[in-house]
């Protein structure tokens, strides 16, 4: 049965982790759902000194998520899929809050804030109630210290360091899959050898090289941090060493076969596992993520910069607000409005004082 989410359930929404968060996120269907599970979310994240990521950090797993949910959606669709788009099925009105929060989350929290305030006062003020309402104030206030642009922008300084965002997120991944922090620990602890294999040396390669791959790819200070091909590449090697048989080309193997290990070796076959399981997912979210930012930002660059021309910024409202009903006026509306973008005639780059080679 369908995980689905309904106002009672979101009310309910506690921040735990957001290895937590993704771990809820995947058991949820639609795009729809998983929005509104992600806003809850988020805003739960309150004014907490201890958490297990910066509030930046948390909005940006958090687009990553929503980038998953697209990548399933656009696979689905058999249709030239816009790359700004973030649900392919919704119009571009529908689609607005999902584009607006992959490139402003902080705005698009404020617009929910706003909008789950209005709701609530609409309601008796039970105790409950208020002290929902009192946690999106308190959450209100620090976003609002966003007026000089900081949390964007460590937002986005996010998405500029590539090995860094890449650890945070397949680290994430992981510890969604091996139960937390704690459980990603102790996963990487049972697979350490043992006394006896340490006296005599027992340990495989394949097994030297998965220790070396899982440190070197979340250590800043080494030449393969946030390296995820090295990774998947260490963990294939360690499969291929516990069955031989296995084929990497033939997809990925079956886990049944893993829990029929014991040991050591069995530790390291589910870590193995779960890190290829991780690497694939984030390759496949990693370019949907990367194509809607860039081509939101590039339409928003376009929009301000319409904005900021006065005679553009009129034609926009002439185009705009041209009777849809009348072929002629639209038309007239949108060659006007194209005309401000169009390359001068070199006689006219010429009288500017422009060189025309």
């Amino acid at each position: 049965m369908p995980n689905v989410l309904n106002e009672r359930r979101l009310n309910e929404v506690r921040y735990v982790s957001m290895a937590d968060y993704v771990r809820q996120m995947d058991t949820l269907q639609s795009l729809e759902d998983k929005m509104a599970f992600t806003t809850r979310y988020l805003l739960a994240y309150g004014t907490e000194q201890q958490r297990d990521v910066s509030f930046e950090q948390a909005i940006h797993i958090a687009k990553l998520k929503i980038a998953d949910a697209s990548a399933a959606l656009r696979k689905q669709k058999e249709i030239v899929i816009p790359d700004e788009s973030v649900n392919p099925y919704l119009s571009d009105e529908e689609d607005a809050p999902y584009r607006k929060f992959m490139i402003e989350p902080v705005a698009y929290l404020q617009d929910e804030i706003r909008r789950i305030s209005e709701q609530e006062s609409q309601y008796a003020l039970t105790e409950e109630r208020q002290a929902r309402i009192m946690s999106l104030q308190l959450m209100s206030a620090a976003l609002s210290h966003d007026f000089d642009g900081s949390i964007s922008n460590r937002i986005d300084a996010i998405d500029v360091n590539m090995s860094a965002r890449t650890v945070l997120d397949v680290t994430t991944r992981l510890k969604s899959k091996l139960g937390g922090a704690e459980g990603l620990e102790k996963a990487y602890q049972d697979t350490k050898p043992g006394v006896l294999s340490k006296m005599f040396g027992t340990s495989s390669v394949a097994s030297h090289n998965l220790d070396e791959a899982y440190n070197a790819f979340a250590n800043p200070n080494h030449a393969l941090y946030g390296d995820m091909n090295s990774l998947d590449k260490a963990a294939k090697e360690y499969l291929q060493h516990a069955f031989p048989d296995w084929n990497p080309r033939e997809g990925l193997m079956n886990k049944a076969a893993i829990d029929r290990l014991s040991g050591t070796k069995k530790a390291r076959a589910l870590l193995s596992y779960n890190i290829l399981l991780c690497v694939a997912e984030q390759k496949k979210a990693e370019q949907v993520y990367d194509t809607i930012l860039a081509a939101n930002a590039e339409l928003r660059a376009e929009r301000q910069a319409g904005l900021d021309d006065p005679n553009a910024a009129f034609q926009q409202g002439v185009l705009e607000n041209a009777d849809e009903d009348d072929p002629l006026l639209q038309q007239q509306a949108e060659e006007e409005y194209a005309a401000n973008f169009a390359a001068k005639p070199e006689e006219e780059l010429q009288d500017d004082g422009v060189e025309v080679e």
